[in-house]
């Protein structure tokens, strides 16, 4: 969690990044936005900036062949930190870059904000920070006035501070490690046009407890369905019981190790458990990613991946049931005319 209840920061650079299919260009402000006297605004800029990273996952800058110091924005952030009164001047340089990567037809135009905070307080670490965002989509309000005691109805255009299209807040740590780093990128999931993180920042995560807790949940939700499905012809109560049982096995410890976790998942099913270590050796070379035998557990993690573990049995059109582990409370059958059936066993009715 990012705590930003001192931080500090006097203006804000914005800049308009046009559509590069149509050839808009960019269009720079001469001077920054100085942010003094409204403490109100101040709050409300600080809540978008950080409020969406509650539970952030990390990650830091790379190049080619592992080489940060050729990462272009990599350059650009850490001339700022040594020298925090360049920032409105380096990011016109920077809203050019981005221009220059952004020549997908699919992305849009936007405005690119840009800040230096000082004061802000990440892992018990007291850093400064540059915020990078990029507003792509407008959010149309109401508006109320009232004049001697009549009410005028108007519209008006703006940005919604609990909606990131495109983010980025670089921490001034670790610099030698390519920085410590937090990244949104919601607004186009082409992926075609995923060029906010790739093209523009050009980053990896970071081989962190959440990086790994995360890695193995995709990897078992892939290994369910990639490899079980195809073998055992498993169904969707198998996959809510596999799946239950690794979110109960990481709520509930500290520490993963990787045979305690198969016995929980798999009990004594032991060519299941040498079938998952063989898909694990695929899994790491197809998705450029490792997984490891022990760490730490992150309950950021299992927490943001909580959807991996809802498990939906969907019937026709006619019923959804939501399944939430124990095999043995589910039974499948066919009855005499062919039609298929689940049978469900419960102790108590809500």
């Amino acid at each position: 969690m990012i705590n930003y209840i001192n931080a500090q920061f006097k203006a804000v650079s914005v800049h308009y990044i046009g559509d590069h299919a149509d050839s808009e260009g960019i269009k720079t402000s001469p001077d920054p936005i100085r942010i003094r006297e409204d403490d109100y605004l101040r709050s409300l800029l600080l809540k978008y900036f950080f409020d969406n990273f509650k539970e952030p996952e990390f990650f830091s800058f790379t190049f080619l062949e592992g080489d940060v110091e050729m990462n272009p924005v990599y350059k650009y952030v850490s001339e700022i930190f040594e020298n925090p009164t360049i920032i409105h001047e380096q990011s016109k340089v920077i809203a050019k870059y981005l221009y220059n990567q952004s020549t997908h037809p699919n992305i849009k135009s936007g405005d690119l904000m840009m800040s230096y905070v000082e004061d802000l307080v990440i892992d018990d670490e007291l850093v400064s920070a540059i915020v990078i965002f990029k507003s792509e989509a407008k959010d149309s309000y109401l508006k109320l006035d009232k004049l001697n005691g009549q009410y005028a109805m108007g519209h008006a255009d703006g940005i919604s501070i609990s909606k990131l299209d495109k983010a980025c807040v670089i921490f001034n740590t670790e610099k030698e490690d390519g920085y410590k780093l937090c990244v949104v990128d919601k607004s186009n999931r082409n992926k075609d046009a995923i060029y906010w993180r790739q093209d523009f920042l050009n980053i990896e995560s970071r081989s962190d407890d959440y990086y790994k807790t995360k890695v193995y949940i995709q990897a078992t939700k892939a290994f369910v369905n990639e490899r079980l499905k195809p073998l055992y012809d498993t169904d969707k109560s198998d996959e809510a019981y596999i799946l239950n049982a690794s979110q109960s096995y990481l709520k509930q410890e500290e520490s993963f190790n990787e045979s305690s976790y198969l016995d929980s998942l798999f009990g004594e099913e032991e060519e299941v458990k040498k079938e998952f270590k063989s898909y694990k050796k695929d899994y790491q070379e197809e998705n450029n990613v490792e997984l490891h035998d022990s760490f730490d557990v992150s309950q950021a993690a299992v927490k943001n991946q909580s959807k991996i573990f809802k498990s939906v049995l969907k019937l026709d059109k006619n019923f959804s049931v939501y399944i939430h582990g124990n095999r043995n409370m589910v039974e499948k059958g066919v009855d005499d005319n062919g039609r298929k059936f689940y049978k469900l066993f419960y102790d108590n009715e809500a």
